[in-house]
């Protein structure tokens, strides 16, 4: 299709976007919530009933809270309790009646549920570990099955004596009676799936047990589907005054109708500047975090990070409390308070929701920091292309001693996968249904720019991983073949993986690693090597230009002597030691253009190369050594592929980053505070950039987040209560601070960019207190990020069309 240009004239007028606009008096009855549809539209799918107040009713009866607030009871439709409808997944809710608790009573909620009438069928977090049929193996006659927890079961009462999952108790002297009651806490137990019924209305069916909630001879309680009749069947009508479940705000609201800006002719940080002749209609607008680790809760063998993006009982047990993880005090939380606090032990207040007394903070790398509503509020912001890359490190997960995930990689990165299209499900049954929700894992960029267009985020996943496939070497012997690299790499086409990174961390089968200078993670990774492969890292005294015909030579030997190797080891841990918390003067001269490591691609490495841009894929050149990056792009250069990137700043090399860019590929800078991402965002426009909108050549943003990276740290509290309330770059989404739980993050009250949500406060900053930076400077820094998302498409898109001309 022809793009066509747009031509709206030119100004040099910024929005007034980039400026703190006055509060607002008034409510916030327009402040963006999780319902989307219309609370009074009748309830005609099973999808319909999410994060909406209704009322259960059959006939001219209603579903009423008990006055002792202990269970539920028929009662007439005039008295009918309204219960809010959250979504634990796609077509299935937990019931929130709005029964108001007494103080100091156990638990913090009110939902319909079933008894766990043995004690044994759940574990702490709520989960059946029984089998599922067990409960519905012991119920008979609906009648016989009432709130009354005493009353006979008749001929279907028996003794169990199978063995109950995890727990492995035996249960068979315990009589089961499951009923229908008021529980405290989500579980299982108080999930109910809807069934259309015929003729209209739900039945309502419970997730474990499989019984129908039911009315028979007046009685209110459970039964069998056998049983399961018109009793069974129920209205699902708009009701008020819900108690709403727990969620966390957005703490946003639409001062435009039309809702944030997708493309960039309608912002006039574009459209008013001297780059709007060169505009297409569909240039999308937003930026891209080209690098991030939404899934890393389950890496390292899980039980390292604490949290989850989602959780089907809600955000109370996703940021819950962190003791589970990280031990009393969080005193298990080893490399938390390693990088946080600089010491192998140290504690910490474990409580997340609803105090967060102390995480989550930039610098907690052990704490979930991307919590699903926190990103989207990012999207509010102009996010608008996510990378997650899946990642581990077998080595650590080994070491770790509460892990409960493979740290074999290829089954791990499919766990990941598998959490990553849970969450799209889950944001999908908060919305409304399937594709309905504003988080869509995609492909291809044609998928991706659709997506976009429809007020979405685009989600695109990668590979991370020290030994990707499983090709390690030890010794200098490769563990993998060229034939198992082309069947794994194929298998994670198959699964929608795009972005490869080569090498991470360790040296491996494919090439040689980028030495990490900084203390402590690299202090490990050092010695990490020499456990993963039986070598050290050896390194070479970095040039001051790098030749690519020097760079790769797999077979030769080490051509420095062994004495001369010995000295770069000392100068390496002798770097080390300078940066520690001793500070130790320097005992050797450090190589003037720093140490590289003398392992470039090797031939397993200019394989994958190849067989990456075979597919189109996007190919990673961080945490590769110099001598490899150099490789990967000769491979690219001679064949004319685009598709390359350095996503996070951990190249080391400016030569080589102005390479990526020459070559049409793309780079993306970790985000910063003020004028240091104002210069990051800009020194773009000094590289030969090939890839332009005009003349225009962008920039995109690097979190990093959950992969034990710090968030910007952001220690300007100059403007502390002064950011509040914002307007996004667009003009269209005023911010307010964002508030979880009970605990208010403003960007600058010491703790920066706490969570993945301040990212929006973190651009208004940058945008408003810059002072340092001429105002153009600032737009331009802008206008670089805002315009990464169009570039990282294009870049997408000539890759694709690489691969087809390839393959014709």
């Amino acid at each position: 299709m022809m793009r066509r240009r747009q031509g709206i004239g030119l100004a040099a007028v910024v929005s007034l976007s980039l400026s703190v606009v006055a509060c607002q008096e008034g409510g916030r009855s327009d402040a963006v919530g999780l319902a989307r549809a219309n609370p009074e539209a009748p309830v005609v799918s099973i999808y319909d009933p999410a994060n909406r107040c209704l009322n259960i009713v059959q006939n001219d009866q209603a579903l009423v809270t008990t006055p002792a607030g202990d269970g539920y009871l028929l009662s007439d439709v005039g008295d009918a309790s309204g219960f809010y409808f959250k979504p634990s997944r796609l077509g299935a809710y937990l019931l929130l009646s709005a029964y108001e608790r007494e103080a100091g009573m156990a638990g913090s909620k009110s939902l319909l549920g079933v008894s766990d009438p043995a004690g044994e069928f759940l574990d702490a977090t709520g989960n059946f570990v029984g089998e599922v049929g067990i409960l519905l193996s012991a119920v008979g006659d609906i009648a016989d099955l009432v709130l009354d927890p005493v009353a006979p079961l008749g001929q279907a009462i028996r003794n169990v004596g199978d063995n109950v999952g995890l727990i492995g108790d035996r249960i068979g002297d315990v009589t089961v009676r499951p009923t229908l009651t008021l529980v405290d806490e989500a579980s299982d137990l108080s999930v109910w799936r809807l069934l259309p019924a015929a003729g209209g209305g739900f039945q309502l069916i419970n997730d474990v047990t499989g019984q129908y909630l039911a009315v028979v001879e007046g009685r209110l309680g459970l039964t069998a589907p056998a049983r399961a009749g018109e009793s069974s069947v129920w209205q699902l009508l708009p009701a008020e005054g819900c108690a709403e479940y727990p969620e966390v705000d957005l703490n946003l609201r639409l001062v435009d109708e039309r809702g944030p800006a997708l493309f960039m002719k309608d912002v006039p940080l574009f459209s008013r500047s001297d780059l709007a002749s060169a505009i297409d209609d569909d240039d999308v607008y937003g930026y891209i975090d080209a690098h991030s680790h939404v899934t890393a809760y389950e890496f390292i063998g899980g039980r390292v990070n604490y949290g989850d993006p989602f959780h089907k009982f809600g955000v109370d047990h996703a940021l819950d409390n962190c003791a589970v993880h990280h031990g009393p005090q969080g005193l298990t939380g080893i490399i938390e308070s390693f990088t946080t606090q600089g010491l192998p032990v140290g504690v910490h207040d474990t409580q997340g929701w609803p105090s967060f007394g102390y995480w989550p903070t930039h610098n907690s790398l052990q704490h979930h920091q991307s919590y699903y509503r926190w990103i989207e509020r990012a999207y509010y912001g102009g996010l608008r292309i996510l990378v997650n890359h899946y990642t581990g490190n077998e080595i650590l997960c080994q070491l770790n001693p509460q892990k409960e995930n493979d740290c074999d990689f290829e089954a791990n990165w499919r766990l990941q996968r598998q959490r990553l299209f849970e969450m799209q499900d889950y944001i999908d049954a908060q919305n409304g249904g399937p594709d309905q929700g504003w988080f869509r894992i995609v492909d291809n960029p044609a998928h991706a720019r659709e997506v976009i267009a429809q007020g979405k985020l685009a989600v695109i996943q990668g590979i991370e991983i020290s030994k990707l496939f499983n090709c390690g070497e030890f010794l200098g012997q490769s563990e993998c073949t060229r034939e198992q690299i082309t069947e794994r790499l194929e298998a994670a086409y198959d699964l929608g993986v795009r972005h490869i990174f080569p090498v991470h961390k360790f040296d491996n089968a494919l090439g040689g690693v980028v030495p990490d200078e900084a203390f402590g993670i690299g202090t490990v990774l050092y010695a990490g090597n020499l456990a993963e492969t039986g070598h050290l890292l050896e390194f070479e005294a970095c040039p001051e230009n790098f030749q690519s015909d020097s760079a790769n030579d797999p077979d030769a030997a080490n051509p420095l002597g062994i004495l001369d190797q010995l000295l770069f080891q000392l100068e390496y841990v002798d770097g080390q030691l300078q940066r520690s918390p001793l500070a130790l003067p320097p005992l050797l001269p450090a190589s003037e253009n720093g140490l590289c490591n003398i392992r470039g691609l090797s031939p397993l490495g200019d394989h994958l190369i190849t067989e990456l841009m075979r597919r189109g894929m996007i190919i990673e050149v961080d945490h590769s050594s110099r001598k490899a990056i150099d490789r990967m792009l000769e491979i690219a250069e001679a064949n004319g592929y685009p598709g390359l990137t350095s996503s996070h700043d951990w190249l080391y090399s400016e030569e080589l980053l102005d390479r990526v860019v020459a070559n049409d590929g793309i780079i993306s800078r970790f985000a910063s505070a003020r004028e240091g991402w104002v210069d990051k965002l800009n020194k773009v426009g000094d590289r030969p950039a090939s890839l332009r909108i005009g003349e225009l050549a962008s920039t995109g943003m690097a979190s990093d987040v959950n992969g034990i990276a710090s968030l910007p740290g952001n220690s300007n509290t100059d403007a502390q209560g002064l950011l509040y309330p914002f307007l996004s770059v667009d003009g269209r989404v005023e911010f307010d601070a964002q508030v979880t739980g009970d605990r208010r993050f403003d960007l600058h009250d010491g703790n920066g960019v706490a969570h993945y949500g301040l990212y929006p406060d973190q651009i208004a900053d940058m945008a408003r207190f810059t002072e340092k930076r001429s105002p153009e400077e600032v737009r331009q820094a802008l206008r670089r990020l805002f315009s990464s998302a169009e570039t990282y498409l294009r870049n997408w898109e000539a890759a694709e069309r690489w691969r087809q001309a390839a393959r014709n």
